[in-house]
């Protein structure tokens, strides 16, 4: 771990040192003294010992003192951004202890108020937890039991049950009120039109500075079609910083992704995990402030997202690469079983007909089974 620009006060007997003032003053904005943290079903109330600012991400940090020695707590930092909407909220877990000693099954019925929660799937132990299941198609898993858990329930969402949610301020207040801690939250930003986030744009921006969020320039890697560059069909990733320090940025081709060769949708997702880290609650209801601080490439973006347009986006690409691929292998056979059947359609699709949403496209069927006519070409002004 490393930190820079803290107060200048000891570290630990050991004669280390932290020095530099600059710093203090912006760690010091972002954190209340003293704070009080939620530990199972305790409050404590801890006073740091000292703040600074963590090198590698930019964050403040605050140090404190236990019996084992010292403990370290790094805050996410929210600028006022461009302008509001310019973020998505896309993965969110949380960990609680319910209520009165009730488990998984309490959690699922709260949030159902929020999301559709059906088809459970129950499943072996995760993340240290005896039992786990999955929900919403997909949409979400929750883990529960085992005795080192004390009572804990998981509950995790990724884009699919994020999508779901419209109520983001009354899900934060639910939390909130419930004591529940963010363990992991991912807020992202589509560019369709590649115009303003393009993966040339993220190499100019780390290569200058744009995500030198702390004192020293983060570690970057690279995934995918690389060795085709700009002529890749398949899409590009850039990955920022390091996963094991919490915090991560992907910069990736989506529409590329998602089968579509020529699109240049781009995306940029910022991932933060709660490994020493306090992840507060109005990220739910502030994610464009909180994107806009977590590097500083990212304060000038502007462009309004809409998790509508964005799934709407998404499900029609990923229905046109399902067609066309469909055609590639299905196509032949299905001008024989015309001939066999002596152009009768109704007889030919009977045939082929399977129950169920093609695996690329079920990331978005909760919307597409709401309103199938998102992907109709005629409403689109477009042709198959």
């Amino acid at each position: 771990m490393s930190f820079s620009e803290p107060f200048d006060i000891p570290l630990n007997a050991g004669g280390a040192a932290l020095a530099g003032q600059a710093g203090a003053a912006r760690a010091s904005a972002a954190l209340t003294e003293p704070r009080v943290v939620t530990t199972g079903r305790k409050n404590i109330t801890h006073v740091p010992h000292c703040v600074g600012s963590d090198a590698d991400t930019g964050e403040p940090m605050e140090f404190f003192a236990t019996s084992r020695g010292f403990a370290v707590t790094r805050h996410l930092v929210p600028i006022e951004p461009v302008r509001n909407g310019v973020a998505l909220v896309d993965a969110l877990s949380f960990s609680i202890v319910p209520p009165d000693e009730k488990s998984y099954d309490w959690v699922l019925r709260e949030m159902a108020q929020f999301l559709d929660i059906s088809a459970l799937q129950h499943r072996k132990g995760l993340f240290g937890f005896k039992f786990s299941a999955r929900f919403g198609d997909g949409a979400g898993v929750v883990a529960w039991g085992g005795e080192s858990q004390r009572g804990r329930v998981y509950f995790s969402l990724m884009g699919k049950g994020c999508s779901m949610i419209t109520r983001w301020a009354e899900l934060a207040s639910w939390l909130e009120q419930h004591r529940a801690t963010i363990k992991r939250a991912d807020l992202a930003y589509d560019d369709f039109t590649g115009r303003l986030v393009s993966i040339a744009w993220a190499i100019q921006q780390y290569q200058g500075g744009g995500f030198n969020a702390g004192g020293r320039k983060p570690i970057h890697t690279c995934y995918g079609d690389w060795l085709e560059g700009e002529a890749s069909t398949k899409g590009r990733t850039l990955g920022i910083g390091n996963r094991a320090s919490g915090k991560y940025a992907r910069i990736y081709e989506k529409g590329k992704q998602l089968g579509d060769p020529a699109n240049p949708w781009t995306r940029i997702e910022v991932e933060w995990r709660a490994e020493d880290r306090f992840i507060p609650f109005d990220i739910l209801t502030r994610p464009s402030h909180y994107l806009a601080g977590a590097y500083p490439c990212l304060a000038f973006l502007s462009e309004e997202q809409s998790i509508v347009k964005t799934v709407t986006k998404a499900a029609q690409i990923a229905f046109d690469a399902a067609v066309e691929n469909a055609k590639q292998h299905c196509g032949k056979l299905v001008n024989l079983m015309m001939q066999v059947m002596q152009g009768d359609y109704s007889a030919v699709v009977e045939k082929l007909l399977r129950p169920g949403i093609p695996a690329r496209i079920d990331p978005f069927s909760y919307h597409v089974k709401r309103d199938p006519a998102m992907l109709d070409w005629e409403l689109r002004g477009g042709a198959a």
